[in-house]
């Protein structure tokens, strides 16, 4: 189209020059034979004739006799101009004119009454020359004014005869110049088209040149052939990979070629198939995968691409082949390294979570054992003695903690929590921590809050303390004789927030500049400076930059050798509601009188274990029934119903988990009873899975004596143990107070209340998708939904619908329908009052003080 559009531009052009040209020649030819000048002189004429007349009338009657011959003469000529003006063509665009018309019709009447007189005989008419006179003497004013019409018009007329002729002429001209410039700008496009098309052409040649190129020096194997197979083109890379010459290859059969026997039948009914129908499966299929046949008769992997193209000989197809022999090998070492290495990852969290296992065994004898002895009445020396191994036993403790948190990180699994706590009595606590260990190192241990504001922020307190606490005991531990200063300031951020920073200085060695970017690495320690006095794993650092990165902070060091350290910390934390400071109180034995005459199954496979916790509780008049495997806890479980069960994890016959799905399961007096576990496997995907199988909580070892009876208590005071029966629980009694309380000490109110809306919402979509999940008989999936409720609900304090949900949970686990329903329909009955009391317990106003 693009092509046609300029022809079709010039061919119009043409004709429209030849149509001008036509019209002009008519016009001119029309001018040329025009009567222009015979009509002007007629005109001119006629009042001369009518002049004549009139001159010799008067003449006439001065002679006698007078010539009437040359009268009558005179008159014919003046009659035959007014006929010839009143008939001729030449006069007829004249007589349209009205003025014209009307003077010419005048003058005719004038003449036809003098006709009259000129007819009558030589003595009539001489008698009325003076008649004749006058009135002849009154048409040569008529004769007058139609010369002057007259000659007017055809002036008129030979203008716009002109002006026609002259736009004529114009247009002409016109479309002949935009014809020559159109022509021109074809030319210059031709030119520059011809340009184009030969830098096209020797673009081709270079590309030809280069494809040529490529072709002979590719490393991957070319071969070009035609639709029935014949190789038409064979690439040098061809010759190596196959071992054909080229000479050989060109012209052969490709089948009969590289093609292994077994697959030539596929390859010759695949051709067949694309003469006969134009189908081609391997085509632009991308890499492929297959087995290729060398000269030698060896068949190796390649990988082949194939492309289809047109030429002058038909469809061809282009494959291009790569010998992957040595790929495959790298990739299936790669696998091997990749196994390897899974494997390792796996062994080194079995290994962390055994070692996790048989480091915190002994060390729950430890404290345990320590924990009995600090009850007894001991000695000066004895007390002295318990000590030291108590804060031996802390130190260790310390350092299987710090090795966890590196594995949880590397994992991803160490998560933030949110904590509601005062700043000022935070630093106050990390400084009353690290004083004993300050004086035993003869140092001073100062706290500067000049710049800390008084307020109660968001964020996460435990891991905030283990920075702090890191970075102060490492100044202490690198300090003797020295100073050590925690500073800490506030300052406001644009949007609400404060900016937190604290530092610690100490004036201490100093760390050597080309270690000082090192001192975040794991197990990096500076022994050589301390003569091995300061021990450590060299995690500390490594675990308070993580940490710092994780509250999206920043930490920094300064130092110089023999001058002392200071590290920097700053994190961003949310404002929280204010509260009124809480009075500082340390930790106390829980109130356990709920616990005596309790009956409890203790789990544990070891005897030193079991021993330090039988002794726990006995202290406070609890029973204690001891198992030594699992199999023995679910033996006994079916005997008889416990309060709650204490389940180690790891024991031979059948592990912890085993042991709490059967009793879960099962239809026993111990279905729902609080399992609390007891386990050294303290990374959290490990714990995950102990509260899937069904415990209640998961107690790290090692167990102090008030975290084992406080859980304890809770854990029982929960279940109505002494009376099963009882069917209705109080409104009071909906939501456990102790509970809520102590959420009410860690949240604030607002954040507290939308804990208490997040919970409602899981709760409504849990039991809106109840009925569709039992009527399509899913129980697994309702029972995976439900258990991810009841955390929920104990961490509210609903106990009594956490009850419900257990059993709905363990219904559907247990694949019993009926029992799944009826258990829906009691936690669906009782979720309006929880609700209602729930909503109450979050709104009530805050204790004060």
């Amino acid at each position: 189209m693009r092509r046609i559009l300029p022809l079709g531009v010039i061919l119009i052009g043409i004709a429209l020059l030849v149509g001008l040209f036509l019209a002009i020649t008519q016009r001119m030819n029309t001018l040329r034979e025009a009567p222009g000048d015979n009509l002007t002189w007629t005109l001119s004429q006629v009042e001369v004739d009518v002049l004549l007349l009139t001159d010799e009338a008067l003449l006439a009657q001065q002679s006698d006799p007078p010539d009437l011959a040359t009268l009558r003469r005179r008159f014919d000529n003046a009659y035959s101009r007014a006929v010839n003006i009143r008939e001729s063509r030449g006069f007829a665009k004249m007589r349209a004119d009205d003025t014209f018309s009307a003077q010419l019709a005048t003058l005719q009447a004038c003449l036809d009454k003098l006709a009259l007189l000129i007819d009558r005989p030589d003595a009539e008419l001489g008698n009325s020359l003076r008649e004749v006179w006058q009135l002849s003497t009154t048409i040569r004013e008529d004769a007058h004014d139609i010369a002057l019409t007259g000659i007017a018009l055809r002036s008129a007329a030979s203008d716009a005869e002109r002006a026609a002729f002259s736009r004529l002429l114009f247009a002409a001209a016109t479309i002949s110049i935009a014809l020559i410039l159109f022509l021109g700008f074809m030319l210059f496009v031709l030119l520059r088209q011809y340009r184009v098309h030969r830098e096209i052409s020797e673009a081709a040649e270079r590309a030809n040149s280069r494809l040529k190129s490529s072709f002979d020096v590719s490393l991957d194997a070319i071969i070009v052939a035609d639709d029935h197979g014949v190789i038409l083109d064979y690439s040098g890379a061809a010759e190596t990979v196959f071992g054909f010459a080229k000479e050989e290859a060109i012209g052969s059969q490709m089948a009969d070629l590289i093609v292994p026997h077994q697959h030539r039948a596929a390859h010759r009914a695949g051709m067949d198939r694309f003469n006969k129908t134009g189908e081609a499966r391997l085509v632009g299929q991308g890499r492929i995968e297959i087995t290729a046949l060398r000269k030698s008769g060896e068949e190796f992997p390649v990988e082949i691409s194939i492309g289809m193209a047109k030429d002058h000989r038909g469809t061809i197809f282009i494959s291009y082949l790569r010998d992957i022999t040595e790929r495959l090998a790298a990739e299936e070492n790669l696998k091997r390294a990749r196994d390897e290495a899974l494997q390792a990852e796996q062994a080194k969290s079995n290994f962390l979570a055994v070692m996790s296992h048989e480091m915190r065994t002994p060390l729950n004898g430890i404290f345990g054992t320590i924990e009995l002895l600090q009850n007894t009445k001991l000695g000066k020396t004895q007390a002295g003695y318990l000590g030291i191994a108590r804060h031996s036993a802390d130190i260790l403790l310390y350092h299987v903690n710090n090795v966890l948190d590196v594995a949880r990180m590397d994992v991803g699994k160490l998560e933030l929590s949110e904590d509601t706590f005062e700043l000022r009595q935070f630093f106050k606590d990390v400084v009353t921590t690290n004083e004993t260990t300050a004086y035993a190192q003869s140092n001073t241990l100062t706290l500067d809050l000049a710049g800390m504001s008084r307020c109660h922020v968001v964020a996460d307190e435990q891991r905030l303390r283990q920075i702090a606490f890191n970075l102060v005991s490492n100044a202490l531990k690198f300090t003797h004789h020295g100073k050590v200063t925690l500073k800490a300031r506030t300052t406001p951020t644009d949007d609400g927030h404060l900016m937190l920073e604290f530092s610690v200085k100490d004036t201490g060695v100093g760390i050597p500049p080309e270690d000082q970017t090192r001192v975040f690495d794991r197990f990096f320690t500076q022994e050589k400076s301390y003569d091995r006095l300061a021990s450590g794993a060299g995690l500390g650092l490594t675990i308070c930059k993580q940490l710092v990165d994780m509250m999206h902070g920043t930490i920094t060091l300064k130092s110089k050798v023999g001058k002392g350290s200071t590290f920097t910390v700053s994190v961003p934390l949310q404002v929280a509601e204010e509260r009124a400071p809480e009075p500082h109180q340390p930790p106390t034995m829980p109130d356990t009188e709920m616990l005596k005459g309790q009956d409890i199954l203790l789990v544990e496979d070891n005897e030193i274990n079991r021993l330090i916790v039988r002794q726990m509780l006995k202290a406070h008049d609890v029973e204690v029934t001891e198992a030594h495997n699992g199999q023995e806890a679910v033996d006994l479980a079916h005997q008889r119903r416990f309060a709650a069960i204490l389940m180690d994890v790891s024991m031979p016959v059948m592990n912890g988990l085993d042991a709490t799905e059967i009793i879960r399961a099962a239809d026993t007096p111990n279905r729902a009873v609080p399992i609390i576990g007891l386990t050294a496997h303290a990374l959290a995907d490990e714990q995950a899975k102990f509260i899937a199988a069904g415990m209640d909580i998961c107690l790290n070892k090692p167990v102090s004596q008030a975290e084992l009876l406080g859980t304890l208590a809770t854990a029982i005071g929960t279940v109505d143990v002494m009376a099963p029966e009882k069917a209705r629980v109080q409104v009071e009694d909906l939501v456990a107070s102790h509970i809520f309380d102590e959420l009410r000490t860690v949240f604030a109110k607002e954040r507290l209340q939308r804990l208490v809306a997040d919970f409602e919402a899981e709760i409504d979509a849990l039991l809106a998708d109840v009925p569709t999940l039992l009527d399509a008989s899913d129980l697994p999936t309702l029972a995976a939904r439900t258990h991810k409720s009841i955390g929920s609900a104990g961490m509210v304090g609903v106990v009594p619908f956490q009850r419900r949900l257990r059993k709905l949970e363990q219904a559907a686990k247990a694949g019993k329908p009926a029992a799944s329903h009826s258990a829906a329909t009691e936690a669906v009955d009782a979720w309006p009052e929880t609700r209602t009391a729930l909503r109450d317990a979050a709104t009530s106003p805050y204790p004060k003080g």
